[in-house]
């Protein structure tokens, strides 16, 4: 368990997108928390490709486009 300060402003903002979404305080903050995580091991793998790493195939690539097409988003393919 963690405890976060948060400003009063973000406080508010997250408290708003919670009411919004239907989800409690927590779930929204897991929910926002998860999805930065996913874009950080994105962002990484990235820096990896970019430094020399190889590439995943064509077909996993293709796979997993399609799966982000039809609303089904994972993190991408190593």
């Amino acid at each position: 368990m963690l405890t976060v300060s948060l400003t009063a402003p973000l406080e508010a903002s997250v408290i708003a997108a919670a009411h919004r979404a239907g989800m409690t305080v927590e779930d929204c903050l897991a929910a926002v928390c998860t999805d930065a995580l996913s874009l950080e091991i994105d962002r990484a793998r990235l820096d990896s490709y970019l430094a020399g790493t190889p590439a995943v195939s064509n077909e996993k690539a293709q796979a997993w486009l399609v799966d982000l097409v039809a609303g089904n988003r994972t993190e991408c393919p190593r």
